[in-house]
C-alpha cells in the first residue's frame, strides 16, 4: 500500500511539472523587433526659384545641401528610440545630401536617411536634424540658414505602427524652393516639409534586409 502510494505521488509530481513547461505564460513573451525606414525627397512640383527677379528652374547641374542628423521615434508615452542609418550602424553620424538631385526623366532623387530596429508598437512622432547650408543654381551659389530662433531638430507629427518582423516605410516631401526666403544676401530655410507616405511591409522585406545587413 505505502508503494502504491509513492508511485501516485510520483505521477502527481511528473503531471505537474510536464503541465509546467507545456505553455509560456504570456509575461515572458517577448516580440520581436520590426523595421522603420525614413526617405526623403523634394516635391517634384517645387522646381522653381526667382533670384534677383530672374526665374531659374532646377537642372541636373544644380545642388543644395541637407544635412541630416538625430533621427528619433517617439512612442504614444513620449518613449522614444534612436534612428540610425542602416542596421549596421553603432552609433549615429551626420550624413549629408543634396535635396534637389534632379533627373530630367524621373524627377527628383528620394533618400533612405533611415533604417532601424524598432520595437512593435505605435508611435505618434519623429523627430529629425535637417538643415540646408549651400545653394547652387545656374550661376549663383548661395548661402542657407534656419532662422535664428529656430532650432535644427525638427518635430514631425505621424501616427504610425511598427509590427513583428515587418517593415514601416515613411517617406517625407520637402518643398525645397518653397522654403527659402530671401534675407539680405543669403536665404532663410524654413522646412516647409510634409508626410507624403506610410507604406507597410511584410516579412519578406524584412528578411531582406536582415540579408543585405549580414552581407560584408
Amino acid at each position: 500500500m505505502l508503494r502504491f502510494g509513492m508511485i501516485f505521488l510520483k505521477l502527481i509530481f511528473i503531471f505537474f511539472l510536464s503541465s509546467c513547461t507545456l505553455d509560456e505564460p504570456n509575461e515572458f513573451y517577448s516580440p520581436a523587433a520590426g523595421f522603420l525606414q525614413v526617405f526623403i525627397t523634394s516635391d517634384d512640383a517645387d522646381t522653381t526659384i526667382n533670384i534677383l527677379g530672374i526665374d531659374y528652374s532646377i537642372s541636373e547641374s544644380d545642388s543644395m545641401d541637407l544635412l541630416v542628423y538625430q533621427g528619433k521615434a517617439y512612442d504614444l508615452d513620449s518613449n522614444y528610440a534612436i534612428l540610425y542609418k542602416s542596421i549596421n550602424s553603432w552609433r549615429q553620424e551626420e550624413y549629408t545630401y543634396n535635396i534637389i538631385d534632379w533627373k530630367s526623366i524621373d524627377g527628383y532623387s528620394d533618400f533612405k536617411i533611415f533604417e532601424s530596429h524598432l520595437p512593435p508598437m505605435q508611435y505618434k512622432s519623429l523627430n529629425i536634424g535637417i538643415i540646408a547650408s549651400v545653394l547652387e543654381i545656374g550661376p549663383y551659389r548661395i548661402p542657407v540658414s534656419l532662422p535664428s530662433d529656430v532650432e535644427g531638430v525638427l518635430a514631425i507629427p505621424v501616427d504610425f505602427i511598427v509590427s513583428e518582423n515587418s517593415v514601416t516605410k515613411i517617406t517625407l516631401s520637402i518643398k525645397p524652393f518653397e522654403s527659402m526666403t530671401r534675407y539680405q544676401d543669403s536665404y532663410v530655410f524654413d522646412r516647409v516639409l510634409e508626410v507624403k507616405s506610410i507604406e507597410y511591409f511584410n516579412d519578406d522585406l524584412n528578411a531582406q534586409i536582415l540579408a543585405e545587413g549580414d552581407l560584408p
